[in-house]
């Protein structure tokens, strides 16, 4: 029997989703548990329901680099066969424990490169597939070059982060100096593995329209499997506009044109390929430009909530496939939809907030029967802020068609409520559901 190791409890997906995806590939998982991040009843909760079903071994550290070393180890009382993880955030020791053990993975360096949006656009201009305009920023020192180089208006993002965060719009010298340093600030106080700041400015990509219905965003990704090099695109994800940079809405199937579906995944092939991607998943935003599918940004991992949404939309779970190509073996996933699935997220208000009341889940389940799941992240009494990537409300529905699941989404927001005070005077805070 294979022996498969997950690296969990540092983000990703949920924990218990990991374990049911496992039990389709192989009875002998092991855990590697990074502490910390979770509540120790839950984690002794998840460890209950490991232990009742597989064979394996649970490790736990609060230092994420000593994984490796950690699965170093375990491989001498149990050989391994194959390393997964969903979380950003252990990749890179992921890559590193692959390649210490010779097992099916991609070199740290490669990983590496792929968190780094910095080194991603280095190495598409490198070869040829990229030209968009970018420049570092360590401090204020190289403003000027990077003005010089990429112009206005312009993209600031950090070098190192996921869901948006941190991304700002400049459109001068002095908004972006503003930017930079509430950036840096706010950057050394998130709980990122990486607490010295870098950034990148880039050149603003301008969508165009693609579509031929109205309601999507001029974004999408492509979300891909990699055996041994060979390519394979699961699909297309469309976009509901952005709320600022950051992400409101994912529907699937596609519902781009043919033709232009054929230049997406054309571009995304390119990408990987120039990426040096050999295995896993991969997720890679394009904007859609007038001059083509443009690259915002690639991620070595399954993204955000693809796996629910090709689970609700096709029955198949891509999670297990991404633990068959760690051991070595091929996908079985069969990826056709057979109906349309909508996941939607709620942002924050564009203040910092203190959490009232809201509408409970379950009143939200109750009463649209379309919702596959629907979670509320914050319970009263809890502290938001703005620059922090995160949503109150998320849920997912389905539908014959995507008309169906965008007015379904539409009742679901409009039904949920949600009270906001200032944690400075208790003052009302503004919230809608739309996106603003």
């Amino acid at each position: 029997m294979a022996h498969l190791v997950l690296l969990l409890g540092a983000g990703g997906i949920s924990p218990d989703a990991a374990l049911t995806a496992a039990a389709a590939v192989t009875s002998e998982v092991s855990v590697a548990w990074f502490e910390g991040a979770t509540p120790a009843a839950a984690v002794e909760q998840l460890r209950a329901q490991w232990s009742g079903s597989f064979d394996g071994e649970w490790l736990a550290t609060a230092d994420h680099l000593r994984i490796p070393d950690l699965l170093v180890d375990l491989h001498t009382r149990r050989p391994v066969h194959g390393v997964v993880t969903f979380s950003e955030a252990l990749i890179v020791v992921q890559a590193e424990a692959q390649q210490r053990l010779g097992l099916p993975g991609n070199p740290p360096q490669t990983v590496r490169i792929a968190q780094s949006k910095l080194a991603q656009r280095r190495r598409l201009h490198e070869a040829g597939v990229e030209k968009i305009r970018f420049h570092a920023i360590a401090g204020e020192a190289d403003v000027p070059a990077a003005i010089a180089e990429v112009g206005f208006p312009a993209v600031l993002k950090p070098v190192h982060g996921a869901a948006s965060f941190l991304v700002s719009k400049v459109r001068d010298e002095g908004e972006l100096r503003g930017r930079l340093r509430e950036a840096v600030v706010a950057y050394r106080q998130s709980p990122l593995f990486d607490p010295e700041p870098l950034f990148v400015l880039e050149q603003l990509l301008v969508g165009d329209r693609w579509y031929e219905e109205d309601g999507f965003g001029d974004y999408i990704s492509v979300e891909s499997l990699v055996e041994d090099g060979r390519v394979t695109h699961v699909g297309i994800t469309d976009k509901l506009p952005q709320h600022g940079f950051v992400e409101t809405g994912h529907v699937v199937p596609t519902s781009l044109p043919a033709d232009r579906q054929r230049q997406v995944l054309d571009h995304a092939t390119r990408v990987v390929e120039a990426m040096g991607i050999r295995w896993g998943a991969t997720h890679l935003e394009l904007k859609l430009t007038p001059d083509g599918p443009a690259c915002i940004e690639l991620n070595a991992r399954l993204g955000g909530p693809m796996g629910h949404l090709l689970r609700a939309c096709s029955g198949t779970d891509i999670e297990a496939d991404i633990m068959r190509l760690a051991l070595g073996r091929p996908t079985e996933g069969d990826y056709r939809s057979v109906r349309f699935a909508l996941h939607r997220t709620v942002p924050p208000p564009a203040q910092a907030a203190t959490l009232v009341r809201q509408t409970a889940r379950e009143e939200l389940l109750a009463r649209f029967p379309e919702l596959v799941f629907c979670k509320t992240r914050f319970a009263p009494g809890a502290e938001l802020h703005p620059d922090r990537p995160y949503s109150v409300l998320t849920f997912l529905v389905t539908g014959d068609d995507v008309q169906s699941c965008l007015a379904t989404a539409e009742r679901v927001t409009d039904a949920f409520r949600a009270e906001f005070v200032s944690p400075v005077d208790g003052s009302p805070v503004s919230f809608s559901t739309a996106p603003h």
